[in-house]
């Protein structure tokens, strides 16, 4: 019988207990956005869109668009997940239309690139999508690389730390945080992390501006 991503890989608040540790997982990442991200905020891959209510709530948070290919997705959103500031739309991520949303100050992409064959296209996509200054959060478990098959049925694989800096770098300036529980930090050498977030501004855009490379602060 086919698996059923909704019931196996989508993280729904309605659906799970307040205490379950996948969802507050997902929820610290969400949190983690939110003090990061400010503007205009595209939810790249934004599943049920509960994440796209908690940033639009973010008072340096004017609007969100959150996409999701996943129509069923997007009308749950539409249903329980409203606000006057949040867009729920059908999108392919990959396809070059994304363009057609315009700019954005920030992007949120979470748990959306070990879904993908190619993701250096996702990253192509999103780094057209910033606008001069903007940043990116992008987040992906920390596996055994992408040379090996992820046993997860959605995954093709688990990046390690290598590659996702390989991919990311001639790109972006990357500031690199771990996730361990709840718990969110500035990588730090020798602790075991789950999963990767990278916090990231266009290379592109601090050629053109000649600024120096921006760099997160942690709290």
């Amino acid at each position: 019988m086919p698996r059923d991503p909704w019931t196996i890989e989508r993280i729904e608040p309605m659906r799970l207990p307040a205490s379950n540790g996948l969802l507050r997982e997902h929820v610290a990442r969400y949190v983690l956005a939110g003090e990061l991200l400010r503007g205009r905020v595209l939810d790249a891959g934004s599943g049920t869109g509960y994440g796209a209510l908690m940033l639009a709530a973010q008072p340096e948070i004017r609007e969100v668009v959150a996409v999701d290919r996943d129509m069923r997705a997007i009308r749950w959103g539409k249903r329980f997940y409203a606000a006057p500031n949040v867009r729920h739309l059908r999108g392919d991520l990959l396809a070059p239309a994304l363009a057609r949303l315009g700019l954005f100050d920030g992007i949120a992409c979470l748990e959306v690139l070990e879904h993908l064959p190619q993701p250096e296209l996702l990253l192509r996509r999103l780094d057209h999508c910033l606008a001069p200054g903007g940043r990116l959060l992008v987040s992906t478990p920390l596996g055994r690389g992408r040379a090996v098959p992820s046993s997860q049925p959605f995954h093709f694989f688990q990046l390690n730390r290598a590659e996702l800096e390989a991919m990311l770098k001639p790109r972006f300036e990357v500031t690199l945080f771990g996730q361990k529980g709840v718990t969110i930090e500035l990588w730090r050498p020798g602790q075991r992390y789950f999963l990767m977030l990278a916090l990231c501004r266009s290379r592109s855009e601090l050629q053109m501006s000649g600024t120096s490379p921006w760099r997160a602060t942690s709290s």
